[in-house]
């Protein structure tokens, strides 16, 4: 048996960590020989790769058609701990009391291990030589990245080629003589990040808006033809034709109303939690032919901003989260909630199972990469069972959270920390915070002509980071005990790690 070396985590919480987790793990080394070594060593690591595929700068030579690949990877997160040998044997080796390199007997070898995982991302610079190149369709210089923002880290990231986010322990066994290849092992994991906290309940309501009118053929729209008319009619082909001909029907337009879909303000989903979504009929007179809702559809619309070098790429990809068909499901009974306003609310019992799925990650934004959402909503409506039915599409922003809300203590802490340290409001988030909460509701309406419209407070803040690891370590706040759920990843991001760590260090 050759000698090989494992990482064998701890997983007491399941395969999803989280911020200020404890992680707890041993390094198995067997040797089935004598090894003389130089150290063992582990790494925890968060790194963030994008890659793009673009033209070639136009030249004599380069045909119009001809691309490159551009790649950017940042180390969002860089921690190591020697392992063997120890601390106080090192020493003794750097005083030159030591001969070079540690022989290991042959046998079975355990190295305990400990981590915590931080809430911000750190930055490495990176300085291995080889990680400067790319190998898909050709060899390519790839930049050191200089833009580097400070954020939360972001989440396990592998629904898509062009964007990965992976985090993983590495362990290295160098062997003492520089011709011989050095022991490696990886072991990923899969991170979902602390949601930023959550503003203050206050009943407001965001809700986006859609005007619509039926068109619609009415019995008293039946017009039939003169009889100076079928007079002119003569001839034996005329009279095939004249009872095609014999009435026409005129279009009206049906009475001009509002189709509505409702959330909390902010609207923030969470996956594996039901949507909190409300669809309404609004008009400024009382129906008594009540309008079906013949089917539902809900997507949500996920916004990758993929950065690479000096280019960059916006792509979007739409996961059907509910799709009903031959509904018939009539609007409730209206009410008269305002003067010269009535409404009625479609029963959402009706779509139980609109909800996210566990592999969603949520919004986030990191050097090289930013994830936003969407939500659109497709609902084929009609005045009266028997009616033609007109679809009516709805589209508005929202925040796509993890579901793991920070520790109460740490919060209050480092609150009363800054507090004492004048620095100003850690939960201001961005120009909005200026604005002293509304106690009108946000609304987004979109016009007949597809047009959105925004007016009240952004139904979207941009997430600030939470405290720095160094201050949250101080405050001595226990890890999030709570259950959380099993962020599901594809099978990519378990394979081809040597790809986004060919930094050697």
């Amino acid at each position: 048996m050759p000698n090989t070396v494992a990482i064998e985590l701890d997983r007491r919480h399941g395969d999803t960590f989280t911020c200020l987790d404890v992680v707890k793990g041993n390094v198995r080394l067997y040797l089935s020989s004598e090894e003389t070594l130089a150290h063992i060593q582990i790494k925890m690591e968060a790194v963030s790769k994008s890659t793009l595929v673009v033209p070639k700068n136009r030249k004599s030579r380069d045909k119009p058609s001809s691309k490159k690949t551009v790649s950017e990877s940042h180390k969002l997160l860089y921690v190591t701990e020697i392992l063997f040998p120890p601390e106080d044997v090192r020493n003794l080796n750097s005083k030159g009391t030591s001969k070079d390199g540690f022989t290991l007997a042959p046998g079975q070898y355990y190295y305990p291990f400990e981590f915590r995982i931080p809430i911000n991302n750190s930055c490495l610079q990176s300085s291995s030589f080889i990680s400067k190149f790319s190998f898909s369709e050709g060899v390519d210089f790839s930049k050191d990245p200089r833009q580097h923002i400070t954020t939360t880290l972001p989440p396990s990231l592998s629904d898509m080629n062009e964007a990965t986010i992976k985090y993983f322990f590495k362990v290295t066994v160098k062997r003492a003589a520089f011709y011989k290849i050095n022991m490696r092992q990886y072991n990923p994991f899969i991170f979902l990040p602390f949601e930023p906290p959550r503003p203050v309940t206050t009943g407001q309501q965001f809700y986006v808006r859609r005007r619509h009118r039926f068109s619609y053929t009415p019995v008293s729209g039946r017009i039939h033809d003169s009889a100076q008319s079928q007079k002119k009619k003569k001839g034996f082909f005329s009279s095939l034709t004249s009872t095609s001909r014999k009435e026409s029907f005129l279009r009206q337009a049906g009475p001009e109303f509002y189709v509505e879909a409702r959330m909390p303000d902010p609207p923030i989903v969470v996956p594996t939690e039901q949507i909190p979504l409300r669809l309404f009929i609004r008009s400024d007179e009382q129906w008594t032919t009540p309008i079906y809702l013949h089917s539902l559809q809900i997507n949500l619309v996920s916004h990758t901003l993929v950065a690479a070098q000096e280019h960059n790429k916006d792509i979007a990809f739409a996961l059907t989260v509910v799709n009903l068909q031959n509904m018939k499901l009539p609007m409730g009974t209206m009410t008269n909630p305002a003067p010269e306003v009535y409404e009625a609310e479609f029963d959402r019992n009706k779509w139980p199972n609109a909800f996210l799925p566990n592999s969603v990650p949520p919004t986030f934004k990191t050097c090289n990469i930013a994830r936003s959402y969407s939500m659109e909503i497709f609902m084929a409506i009609s005045h009266g069972l028997s009616g033609d039915a007109d679809t009516v599409a709805l589209a508005f922003d929202v925040n796509v959270y993890s579901g793991i809300s920070p520790p109460e203590p740490l919060l209050h802490a480092i609150k009363e920390a800054r507090q004492q340290a004048a620095i100003p409001n850690p939960y201001k988030i961005g120009s909005a915070a200026k604005n002293t909460p509304s106690m009108t509701q946000s609304v987004a309406i979109i016009g007949e002509n597809g047009t959105l419209t925004p007016s009240g407070p952004s139904p979207r803040p941009p997430a600030d980071s939470l405290p720095t690891y160094d201050e949250a370590i101080a405050s001595n706040v226990m890890p999030v005990s709570g259950p959380r759920r099993n962020f599901e990843q594809s099978a990519n991001y378990y394979a081809n790690m040597d790809d986004i760590d060919r930094d050697e260090k």
